[in-house]
């Protein structure tokens, strides 16, 4: 089975054009995807993380067919992005943070009618699936109040709501909860991960600049920056790595001269009873040999723990640091 979604090294610039540009200088080119080739396999909720101006929403109208890369291919379920964009619009839902796609003087429900002619949905067949989503997205109670009264949360749920319409396999999820109040937020959150990704089986691209959300819901991650992909992998492999490095605490029992001759050790905290902590930081392959090091030494160990930073120091670090290409952690 292919991976919902596959890209290979594709490739986005962009040519800026205004009158100034016309009459006194050339046009500025703007690369915004450089080389990013990334895989999303089936039922997983892939954060897309970056910074403003990372490329993210590029990227997404990429996959949405709205917009052509000049370079690279990609697929979603199998179908070319370049030649089979009807089969893959039927596949994917898209849901912005633009509410100007709606007409705000029509109620939930009217507006939902439009949109499922749009996906030749007719009949009874466009009533039962109106109804269905509406129940889905927890809108059935407000579903004949006008568009413009609704709350940000309720409109981005009516957002999600018309995403659904068609049954797509594959959602694509920009900036969902940027607009939204912390209830709101949260209701969005679990809505996504409880429903859309465990009942509904829903394949997710999170896009968002929000750290906090993404290790929350998301099962992988990929950073994005200036239009190149820096990392991606498990949420907890990036979390727990740093350049290269792995960061362990070693509680152990022994002479410091001996601990010391070990490379990256630094003291964390002297125990009572004569033990001490320390921090090293080393590639993960390398720690089976500090600890036969320490043993052969005389040293008694007494814990050996993983040290965890915190997903938005990890996320700075590596969005600060020149990156010459990409790095996958598994």
């Amino acid at each position: 089975m292919p991976p919902a979604i596959e890209l290979h090294h594709i490739s986005k610039t962009f040519t800026e054009r205004n009158w100034k540009t016309f009459l006194f200088q050339k046009p500025r080119r703007t690369k915004a995807l450089d080389d990013i080739s990334l895989s999303v396999e089936k039922g997983e909720i892939m954060g897309l993380l970056g910074p403003n101006g990372a490329g993210k929403t590029t990227l997404i109208k990429i996959l949405a067919t709205l917009v052509s890369a000049d370079k690279g291919t990609g697929s979603i379920s199998g179908y070319s992005l370049s030649t089979q964009s009807a089969e893959v619009r039927n596949k994917i839902g898209l849901v912005s943070t633009n509410d100007r796609t709606f007409y705000w003087r029509l109620t939930g429900r009217d507006n939902l009618d439009f949109f499922a002619t749009l996906y030749n949905l007719n009949g009874a067949a466009k009533k039962r699936r109106i109804d269905q989503v509406l129940q889905l997205t927890q809108l059935i109670d407000y579903a004949d109040f006008r568009f413009m009264s609704y709350s940000a949360g309720q409109k981005q749920r009516l957002s999600i709501a018309r995403a659904l319409l068609s049954r797509p396999d594959i959602l694509l999820l920009d900036e969902a909860t940027s607009s939204l109040d912390p209830i709101a937020r949260r209701k969005v959150l679990d809505f996504t991960k409880n429903i859309l990704s465990i009942k509904e089986e829903k394949t997710i691209l999170w896009c968002t600049h929000n750290l906090t959300e993404a290790n929350e819901i998301c099962d992988s991650l990929t950073i994005l920056n200036n239009g190149k992909v820096l990392q991606s992998g498990s949420a907890d492999a990036i979390r727990n790595r740093k350049l290269g490095q792995c960061g362990f605490s070693i509680t152990v029992s022994g002479s410091d001269s001996v601990i010391m001759q070990q490379r990256d050790f630094k003291i964390v905290t002297r125990h009572r009873d004569g033990s001490s902590t320390w921090h090293v930081s080393a590639p993960r392959n390398q720690i089976p040999e500090i600890i036969r090091n320490l043993s052969n030494s005389g040293v008694d160990i007494f814990e050996v723990l993983p040290e965890s930073e915190s997903l938005e120091t990890v996320f700075t670090t590596i969005v600060a640091k020149p990156h010459p290409g990409t790095c996958h952690v598994e």
